[in-house]
């Protein structure tokens, strides 16, 4: 039990940077890196991901039930192929369920971030998390708005490979617009301008929450210094 105890308050104490690895395997490697009919590979990521985003809110009770119901679901509903029957029938709603799960993640961190007192580790880890996590809800938003209308963009794309679309959604919101991929219709041109603008928005106040967070650390630590 006392081994058992340890290896659950390690893993409770890293939930950020275990967090911010999973994210990266989720997007970065199967996105852009595997081959593209691998899958097993995508499957086994994302379950990871789940079980990463699991141990982040497992102590908050308003939440777990949630967001363990949105886990099993979503866990679930990926390992059905895309290309089955049933797979292209529940493809929409496994969406969307990945778009709420990584939407309740990105508010629980924000409310971590902002009660946190001092810049430290988890912050940090935080913060680059949402950012890699708010590109990964373009990328879905995407994908369900081609899924729905396949002329709602052009360009070099393969409409097979998920990681194309995923790839203009990190694009757009950093706001490098490479201009491979143009989206067409009024829905993925609006979704366009509003991920670009929120990637943006965010950057700037992210920069000042913790410049800010930072400042006023660092004063009440020199008036504690002080006064001794």
């Amino acid at each position: 039990m006392k081994e058992r105890s340890k290896i659950d308050k390690h893993l409770y104490e890293n939930r950020f940077p275990y967090l911010l690895l999973a994210t990266a395997l989720q997007v970065f490697l199967v996105s852009f890196f595997p081959d593209r009919h691998n899958t097993l590979i995508n499957e086994i990521t994302f379950s990871i991901f789940i079980l990463a985003n699991i141990n982040l809110v497992r102590h908050s009770r308003r939440i777990i039930i949630i967001m363990l119901f949105f886990a099993l679901l979503s866990i679930f509903l990926v390992w059905i192929p895309d290309k089955s029957e049933l797979g292209k029938l529940l493809y929409p709603y496994e969406k969307l369920i990945v778009i709420l799960f990584i939407a309740v993640i990105i508010y629980h961190i924000i409310i971590v971030i902002i009660k946190s007192k001092e810049v430290n580790a988890n912050m940090i880890f935080g913060v680059i998390t949402i950012y890699i996590l708010f590109g990964l809800i373009a990328g879905e938003c995407n994908l369900l708005i081609y899924f729905s209308d396949n002329t709602a963009f052009s360009g070099t794309f393969d409409p097979s490979d998920k990681s194309d679309l995923r790839y203009f959604s990190y694009v757009t919101i950093t706001t490098l617009g490479y201009g491979d991929i143009v989206p067409v219709s009024r829905v993925a041109r609006a979704g366009a301008v509003f991920f670009s603008l929120t990637g943006q928005i965010y950057l700037a106040v992210i920069i000042a929450l913790i410049v800010g967070k930072y400042v006023s650390h660092s004063d009440r630590k020199h008036l504690k210094q002080k006064e001794q």
